[in-house]
């Protein structure tokens, strides 16, 4: 059998294109390249070529619209027994190719070719084609016999030269297609089979070959007549050659002639639409069929068998109605070809029916049947157990994994991943149920598996180690539910052993392990809130909410892309992180040498990490990288190198994976399978990177810690200002914000003013006097509770501390473009700096009481010395009636009339030691 076979196949010249000596194979396949345009020679264009030595046997030939068909077969191919029977199998004309700076020697040249065509014994017109000659070679006046020169010229020079040359050769054909039918109609000829030779000289097929030969030599005429373009001629022979050999009983040249009658009707009506012609043909090629199978019933002691022209025969009509998509029909011939292969004996004729079986199903559409043939095509590749058959199977059977929906992803387009991407092809980031039941199909696995391991086996026999590695990779990915552990140490060896006979840093389009799905996108601290700026107030930053990392906030009138996805903005410069959950849910430990964050923007330095995962769990790592220039961020999944490959892991796949899991389509969820608690689906937002701020970072000289303040305790705490960015800060104001802002007495705006601008790397300290407020009652006993108990009480409050505003920004830029265009100034930023206060209760007044003075006191004006409360300073003592005077009064109702004792009552909870002073107050400052 022979591959490519249809109807219009009768009518095709068959070319023989020879490499002559050395010639590079890209000049070589160039070469070839240029022929192929010429496949197609109207009649009318070799008159200039075409001597009419007598008068030709074609009557009808059709000069103005019939042409000559070539077929160019590069390398040719060994002479076919059945050339005899069907002319069109011969090699009629041998086109030599050769490269002259690579051959200068153009007589061995010759030498060469004339040895090359020694094999093709039914050549008429030989040509050699010398291309690029040296000066030395055009200069050599020697005339050689179908040797031509090409001279160096531009490629349109030179297709117009080839042009020319094959109008030559046309005609040399053409001169000798008419020799050979006069010839044959004066003397006739002796046609034979491999079915003929069979028989002995004495035997009676000798005799029915004999009564049999007119019927065959109008068949070969008929075929010649087709060959030299012109099918009237060849209807005419072929009509005779029918009669004749219905009357011999020849069904096998019988059939040979229905069959290139059918091939003149078509050309003969080409260009035409004529569903009588098709009507015809499918009729005719019916009997054609019939009749080869005739000739195989006829005699079953043959050891040849014609069940290859049946087949073939098969093949051209379901070829050929497939053309006009009768689809129905097309089918059952294929059926029945397929049932047809069991008798074929040659293993060659089976792959070839089987390549063409497929061939046709796919031009049908029936992707799945067009698999299942190519993948009997490799197994009889397989059975040949040489490299180069294993990779004509690996190439096979690298066609059938779309339609088993285990394709490499390097066989993906661009395209068709940009179109499953699309907003328009997803509904609130969910994929299109369809889309899901595509690519995963539960119910195939096990033939999925089948084709896989196919895969893996041919690839390991032609010592392809990246198809090797990239087949067991998606085995593993895809159906390790379903496989021992046994199995998948098994695979780890084989992406190991893959790996090792592949350069260092491969990549492969076909990630294995881990399993990683985005886990979240982490808030940045306070320092990174970013300010909308107006230049046009002093106060820049008033009117505008900080935007945080995301562009919306419920602070802010923004809202959601149309896609789902949030905006985040990071800084050129400084360092940003994202965290991911990498699962093996494998019977082996995983060592993935390094995993990064995957972007393509080209303007993020992602840092690589190290992580080992054991059997059967899961990990939430951090990635971190810095963003080196403004643009956009696209992150469409991870770089990972892992057994000894680096690969890239898209978080869209595992998106998808996850949900058909949910759906019930996928056969196990990895990251459950691992004990990971299932997650909402974390989408990758729409990253903009701005270019550099400043970044001020603040701490508490002293500590960071609680500042532990007494009721009413006055302190002073030093906040130390660092600038941390590439940018310096030009621009800052320090407010308040939050509870208890008046315990902040004073703060040291003129210190950070006269520091500014503030360079990069350098840093200020500010002053600031905080005063502690009074608790509460509730709070009163709580923090007397615990300074009781010990702690202290430095627990500070939610809430109940004030803060600091920063706003601070850096230059505003040229004033000119400012005016142009407002959206470029650039941003400012809000820092964050909580006090954490920890107030603490002191000593407490706990009550008060007027003590009755029930024994008389001797009052003087001086109390150390009260002998001399008049000033006398004699020694003599005091009489009696000065003495009742200066005696303290006691009014049993109202108490003492000239003096009052007050007992207060304090307490001291802490274990610090307070000083009292005491003041008197008028009765007016009290109240």
């Amino acid at each position: 059998m022979e591959p490519d076979v249809s109807i219009e196949t009768s009518c095709m010249i068959r070319i023989a294109v020879l490499p002559i000596g050395k010639v590079p194979p890209p000049l070589l396949r160039d070469y070839h390249s240029m022929l192929l345009p010429h496949h197609t020679i109207p009649l009318s264009t070799i008159s200039s070529f075409y001597t009419e030595h007598q008068k030709s046997p074609f009557a009808h030939q059709p000069w103005d619209t019939g042409s000559l068909q070539f077929k160019f077969l590069l390398g040719g191919s060994p002479p076919s027994p059945w050339e005899d029977f069907q002319p069109y199998r011969k090699f009629l004309s041998v086109i030599g190719i050769c490269h002259c700076p690579s051959s200068p020697d153009l007589d061995h040249v010759i030498d060469q070719f004339n040895a090359a065509c020694k094999i093709y014994t039914s050549a008429l017109v030989l040509r050699c084609f010398a291309f690029c000659p040296g000066n030395s070679q055009l200069d050599d006046g020697k005339k050689r016999e179908n040797l031509v020169l090409f001279p160096p010229a531009d490629r349109t020079m030179q297709e117009f030269h080839l042009h020319t040359m094959m109008q030559d050769i046309a005609a040399s054909l053409l001169m000798e297609f008419e020799k050979w039918v006069l010839q044959a109609e004066s003397s006739g000829t002796l046609l034979k089979t491999p079915l003929d030779s069979q028989a002995t000289l004495s035997s009676e097929e000798v005799i029915k070959a004999k009564k049999r030969r007119l019927a065959r030599a109008q068949k070969t005429i008929g075929d010649y007549c087709l060959l030299a373009g012109s099918p009237v001629d060849a209807n005419a022979h072929y009509t005779t050659a029918l009669e004749l050999a219905r009357l011999t009983a020849d069904y096998f040249w019988y059939a040979g002639a229905l069959e290139g009658s059918v091939c003149a009707i078509l050309v003969d009506q080409i260009g035409q639409k004529d569903t009588g012609v098709e009507d015809e043909v499918r009729y005719r090629y019916n009997n054609v069929i019939t009749h080869y199978r005739k000739s195989f019933i006829q005699d079953n002691v043959q050891r040849v068998s014609p069940i290859t022209f049946e087949l073939e025969a098969t093949l051209k009509l379901a070829r050929f109605l497939c053309r006009r998509k009768l689809i129905k029909e097309v089918v059952e011939l294929l059926t029945n070809a397929a049932d047809g292969a069991k008798s074929l004996i040659d293993a060659n004729d089976r792959l070839i029916l089987y390549v063409e079986i497929a061939r046709l199903f796919g031009t049908l559409g029936y992707q799945r049947k067009a698999a299942f043939f190519s993948r009997q095509v490799a197994q009889l590749y397989l059975q040949q157990e040489n490299r180069f058959a294993a990779t004509s199977a690996m190439q096979v059977l690298g066609m059938t994994t779309k339609a088993y929906r285990v394709q490499s992803r390097a066989s993906i387009t661009k395209h068709s991943i940009s179109n499953e991407t699309e907003p328009g092809n997803a509904d609130n980031g969910k994929l299109h149920h369809l889309l899901v039941v595509s690519l995963f199909e539960s119910q195939w696995s096990t033939l999925q598996m089948v084709v896989l391991r196919e895969i893996l086996l041919s690839a390991v026999r032609a010592g392809d180690p990246l198809a090797a590695w990239s087949a067991a990779a998606r085995l593993l990915r895809s159906y390790y539910p379903l496989i021992t552990p046994a199995g998948q140490n098994g695979l780890a060896s084989a992406l190991k052993s893959a790996a090792e006979r592949l350069p260092s840093g491969t990549r492969c389009a076909d990630p294995a392990l881990p399993f990683i799905r985005v886990y979240s996108f982490p808030l940045h601290p306070s320092q990174m809130d970013i300010v909308k700026r107006n230049p046009a107030r002093e106060d820049w930053w008033a009117g505008s909410a900080p935007s945080g990392p995301f562009i919306y906030t419920p602070f802010s009138k923004g809202e959601p892309t149309k896609n789902g996805k949030q905006d985040l903005v990071w800084i050129v410069g400084e360092p940003v992180q994202v965290f991911v959950e990498l699962a093996n849910p494998c019977g082996f430990d995983l060592k993935v040498d390094n995993i990064y964050l995957s972007v393509q923007s080209g303007n993020f330095d992602a840092f690589p990490l190290s992580v080992d995962l054991p059997t059967n769990s899961s990990e939430v790592i951090m990635l971190s990288g810095i963003p080196t220039s403004v643009g956009r961020v696209e992150i469409p999944g991870c770089t990972v190198h892992c057994f000894g490959v680096i690969t890239e892991h898209l978080f869209r796949d595992v998106d998808n994976l996850l949900l058909g899991a949910a759906q019930g389509l996928v056969l196990s969820d990895p990251f459950r399978c691992c004990g990971s608690p299932r997650l909402k689906n974390v989408s990758v937002p729409n990253i903009s990177v701005i270019p550099p701020l400043p970044l001020l970072v603040s701490h508490v000289v002293g500590g960071d810690g609680a500042i532990v303040l007494y009721e009413g305790e006055i302190r002073d705490v030093w906040i130390n200002l660092a600038n941390a960015g590439t940018i310096a800060v030009e621009q800052a104001h320090i407010s308040l914000s939050g509870k208890n802002q008046d315990s902040v007495i004073s703060i040291g705006y003129e210190k950070l003013k006269s520091a500014l601008p503030l360079k990069p790397g350098a840093e200020v300290t500010i002053p600031l006097t905080l005063k502690a407020w009074q608790l509460g009652l509730g709070e009163s006993d709580t923090a007397a509770g615990k300074g009781v108990s010990g702690s202290m009480g430095r627990t500070v409050k939610d809430g109940c501390c004030p803060s600091l505003l920063v706003h601070y920004a850096g230059s505003l830029g040229d004033a000119r473009d400012l005016e142009k265009n407002k959206t470029s100034v650039p941003p400012g930023r809000r820092l964050i700096v909580p006090l954490q206060i920890c107030v603490l209760q002191g000593l407490s007044f706990v009550k008060a009481r007027l003590l009755s003075m029930e024994i008389p006191a001797y009052v003087g004006e001086s109390p150390s010395n009260p002998a001399n409360v008049d000033g006398n300073h004699s020694n003599k003592a005091v009489g009696y009636g000065s003495k009742i005077e200066r005696l303290v009064k006691i009014d049993p109702f109202r108490g003492s009339w000239g003096l009052r004792f007050l007992e207060l009552e304090m307490s001291n909870p802490t274990d610090m030691v307070f000083e009292c002073y005491m003041q008197r107050c008028s009765r007016t400052e009290l109240c």
